[in-house]
């Protein structure tokens, strides 16, 4: 709907401003999930998680604090100023879904984080397709962004209420001293990971047109959509490998090299339908209008889906067995390449240079990950191979 009603630049706008917040939305999970699911899976819950809520609760008005200063300060055009502004409420929102989909993951109850997904994705709907019909500006669009955000924050903490004595949050400072203390690697490696992954778009909003970032993030959308395969597949299976980790390494090594085998099978087949139906789906999506380009750009960027499904089942192997500061390195590393790349690419070759720069720092990843766990298995004399 935004691509047929605003075009490239407005599209571009809407898109860079959804990016930045992203980082936030991201980084409000703060790795903290990763580390505190392992303590869910057994003994009382309450108390924990709703120290956790105070902690993220916490954590969120710090971020609403950075991300409304940062987007003040930063020189760039007042409409994707305003539209940030009014989006970044939103942060609270998805700090409150995070927390609770920590509970989901530990009991494997997916269907309720679908349900909280759903409601907020869908029952703000008709008011996004009104404000699109009345030509609203971009802003406006934000507000139904933060609606449905608030809506799936709130969906998911009635739903976490029956596996929780109360919801009220228990602002610990001593428990949020222990925990960042904890976990800070995990923080660090998902802030590299984060900013690796969507800093292209910046360089090219820097560098190029907001027109050239509508056209490089409407790719960029339809392949972030594919990757929530892994994120839902990982979501699954990491409670499984925290119980074969600890029970039996060999029957770990063995069911980590299946779901390495079916990553690998699934994102085969994901690159060979987006090569033959992105400029279809970029068709339908944009009718016809503009956008040239876009379907190329999405094809190259299916050609790391074989790296980005395996390095997600890496990642989380790593978390695993706690190589915390290990994985924080590799992301760091490949942060640098991808800032180096585009910044010497980008001028000349555009969106097809940011393309390919994700391609090639992805597999850089997966190297880097596989070489890493192959020693660490080797030292607890564990063979992989």
């Amino acid at each position: 709907m935004v691509t047929r009603a605003y075009g490239e630049a407005q599209t571009g706008v809407f898109t860079l401003a959804l990016t930045y917040l992203a980082f936030f939305y991201l980084i409000s999970d703060f790795g903290i999930n990763a580390h505190i699911v392992p303590h869910l899976l057994h003994g009382p819950i309450s108390a924990q998680w709703r120290r956790l809520l105070g902690l993220r609760i916490t954590l969120s008005l710090i971020l609403f604090t950075i991300a409304a200063t940062g987007v003040l300060i930063w020189p760039v055009d007042n409409l994707f100023r305003q539209a940030v502004l009014w989006g970044s409420l939103a942060i609270f929102g998805s700090s409150v879904y995070t927390t609770a989909a920590a509970i989901f993951q530990s009991k494997l109850r997916y269907d309720l984080s679908t349900l909280a997904v759903l409601v907020g994705t869908l029952v703000p709907l008709p008011l996004f397709y009104l404000f699109i019909a009345s030509h609203q500006g971009i802003p406006y669009l934000m507000l139904v962004h933060l609606l449905g955000w608030l809506l799936l924050g709130a969906t998911a903490l009635i739903s976490v209420k029956r596996y929780i004595s109360s919801l009220l949050p228990v602002f610990d400072f001593s428990y949020i001293k222990k925990i960042i203390l904890e976990v800070w690697p995990i923080t660090a490696t998902l802030i590299l990971n984060t900013i690796y992954f969507r800093l292209d778009a910046f360089i090219l909003s820097s560098l190029k047109s907001f027109s050239e970032v509508g056209v490089y993030n409407l790719s960029f959308s339809i392949f972030q959509s594919l990757l929530v395969v892994p994120t839902f597949i990982m979501n699954g299976y990491y409670p499984v490998m925290i119980k074969n980790f600890s029970q039996d390494k060999q029957k770990f090594v063995a069911n980590l090299k299946k779901a390495a085998v079916l990553m690998l099978a699934v994102a085969a087949l994901g690159t060979v339908f987006t090569l033959l139906l992105s400029p279809l789906v970029v068709n339908v999506l944009t009718g016809g209008q503009g956008f040239m380009g876009a379907e190329i750009s999405l094809q190259i960027l299916s050609l790391s889906f074989p790296a980005f499904f395996v390095s997600s089942i890496l990642m989380w192997t790593l978390v695993t067995i706690k190589k915390y500061k290990t994985m924080m390195i590799i992301y760091f590393l490949g942060l640098i390449f991808n800032l180096v790349l585009n910044l010497v690419f980008i001028p000349k070759y555009s969106f097809y240079a940011a393309s390919a720069v994700t391609v090639m720092g992805e597999y850089l990843i997966v190297l880097l990950q596989v070489v890493v766990l192959i020693r660490v298995l080797a030292k607890q004399r564990t063979s992989f191979f």
